[in-house]
């Protein structure tokens, strides 16, 4: 049985106060696992409010400064209202749950028997209202990366898919035409379609899932069939002027999924340190991530070290875009991509490469003669490792 004093210090955690008890780890007044469990699901809501509300403050309330009619206030004030409104529910409900002993978090939205596809109806009968929170949050672009990576399932996995080519036409549109009709347009398709959404996850204990949504290729096999085109193209070129017979572009492509696949397999073997002084999705987040520069040149093995690179980038990508256009400008918004596959990829696939980011990273490696020893120590390994492989054929 929880005692009341350790119920307390859990729910004082909700009041910004996380922080401070994961740092008291030598008081036994904090120490608990049952404090520690709330003070780190506070700590991580804290931070996520104040980094989404400063990005929308600096980068988007300009765009809501419009008043609406009758009520005259404007958009941008109701959205401040939805923020605070949102974080006053959070810190309630934490403040209950520490005194109720209910576990903050939940991690079953795997599990077999709470959640079953038979044909086209995705089974979801067991769920509790937070599992049915994280399916309505895989459709919301850019979060859904991360969240369906932590939660994998058929709806998730669907959900980000369509909504990362929803979010990069808005972006397409926002970026090249403004807050105007169009712009509005989408937006308001994309509140609709989460409304209703909502209503089918919170409702019904089931979902349609819908065929052309599951043939919907991720972004790891796009990459890849983008990179495979232009040596398919060059095949194509050969075969005109007879220096080829047999052109397949399957092939090409099995052949990139292999290299792939060959590009890892000495990495992991070789890069074996796992210590980082901070959380590993701080990597991503611009800025933030030079922080990591040091663990760079410091440990010849960090099993992080594409990672960190690949950061860094997009941090000179965000100071380049904000030197020749602005720090506001609507084209910071695209680094989302990178910044949200990254994250989503990190946990499962430490080496993962990032479409665009891995190419302006390893040409400025090509361009600076390997400036980073890790970087050029990952060439050597890979070019023993293909010696190797050569010499037992």
């Amino acid at each position: 049985m929880i005692s009341q004093k350790i119920r307390n210090n859990a729910s004082i955690s909700y009041f910004f106060l996380g922080w401070l008890f994961l740092l008291a780890k030598n008081n036994p007044n904090f120490s608990n696992p049952f404090i520690k469990q709330h003070a780190k699901i506070a700590t991580k809501w804290h931070i996520l409010f104040f980094v989404m509300y400063i990005f929308y403050s600096h980068f988007l309330s300009n765009l809501f400064s419009y008043s609406i009619p009758v009520i005259q206030i404007t958009v941008d004030h109701c959205i401040d209202i939805a923020f605070f409104t949102f974080l006053t529910i959070f810190i309630i409900q934490g403040v209950y749950r520490g005194q109720r002993n209910d576990s903050p978090s939940k991690n079953t939205l795997d599990t077999q028997d709470m959640f079953s596809l038979q044909g086209n109806i995705f089974q979801f009968k067991e769920a509790s209202e937070w599992e049915r929170v994280i399916l309505l949050l895989s459709h919301i672009p850019f979060l859904g990366m991360i969240v369906s990576k932590k939660y994998p399932n058929t709806i998730t996995t669907t959900g980000v898919r369509a909504s990362s080519i929803f979010g990069l036409l808005y972006l397409i549109a926002f970026t090249s035409r403004g807050f105007d009709s169009l712009s509005m347009i989408l937006l308001f398709i994309g509140i609709i379609l989460i409304i209703f959404l909502a209503t089918r996850f919170f409702i019904y204990d089931n979902y349609l899932v819908y065929s052309y949504l599951e043939k919907i290729p991720g972004i790891k096999s796009i990459y890849q069939v983008i990179r495979t085109i232009p040596v398919y193209l060059w095949d194509l070129w050969n075969m005109i002027f007879g220096k080829e017979t047999n052109v397949s572009f399957m092939e090409r492509l099995i052949n990139t999924q292999e290299k792939d696949q060959n590009f890892e397999t000495p990495l992991r073997t070789y890069f074996t340190d796992a210590n980082l002084p901070f959380k590993s999705f701080w990597i991503f987040i611009p800025f933030v991530n030079l922080v990591f520069l040091p663990k760079l040149f410091m440990s010849r093995t960090t099993r992080y070290v594409l990672a960190i690179g690949q950061g860094l980038i997009i941090t000179l990508v965000a100071i380049l875009i904000g030197v020749f256009f602005s720090f506001t400008s609507p084209l910071e918004l695209f680094l989302l991509f990178p910044i949200c596959y990254g994250i989503y990829t990190l946990e499962t696939d430490v080496f993962t490469r990032i479409p665009v980011i891995y190419e302006i990273y390893a040409l400025l490696n090509m361009l600076t003669f390997g400036l980073l020893k890790n970087t050029k120590r990952i060439q050597s390994i890979q070019k023993q490792d293909t010696q190797v492989s050569f010499k037992m054929e």
